[in-house]
């Protein structure tokens, strides 16, 4: 008996600093799109909410804490030549403290505005959000 297919729900945050741009990570150690960049977030796991799952991800990733959580929208990753898996990304805009360290998930890390996007390759279709998240102004739609 084939298990049934399912989709993945994860979360992705977007975080800014003072200039307004937002932080992404470079993925490392991981079999899915390695070196590419993405914005801090993971799966949620079974019986975690979606803020707690935000919560967690950030803290583990950046070492940053949440302040303040803001669902803005979500992104379909629907199977593609990049990664057989389907995924429902939950997109929080998170306002943090502390200060940044990366665990063993990501190598570097990088805060872009619009006009950077262009210079990275992305994981999971992570620069329509950044892409839709900076050019609107906080207020958009997928």
């Amino acid at each position: 008996m084939q298990k049934e297919k399912r989709p993945f729900l994860a979360v992705r945050a977007i975080i800014t600093n003072e200039e307004g741009n937002v932080l992404i990570l470079k993925r490392a150690n991981t079999i899915q799109s390695e070196g590419k960049w993405c914005l801090p977030g993971g799966n949620i796991e079974y019986g975690q909410t979606a803020e707690e799952a935000i919560k967690k991800e950030v803290k583990q990733e950046t070492s940053f804490s949440c302040t303040e959580i803001r669902f803005l929208s979500y992104l379909e990753n629907p199977p593609s030549e990049e990664s057989d898996l389907h995924y429902v990304n939950l997109i929080f805009e998170c306002r943090t403290k502390g200060r940044l360290k990366l665990n063993y998930e990501s190598s570097d890390y990088a805060w872009i505005g619009p006009d950077d996007l262009q210079n990275y390759k992305f994981a999971f279709r992570n620069e329509v959000i950044i892409e839709r998240y900076l050019e609107s102004e906080k207020y958009f739609y997928f």
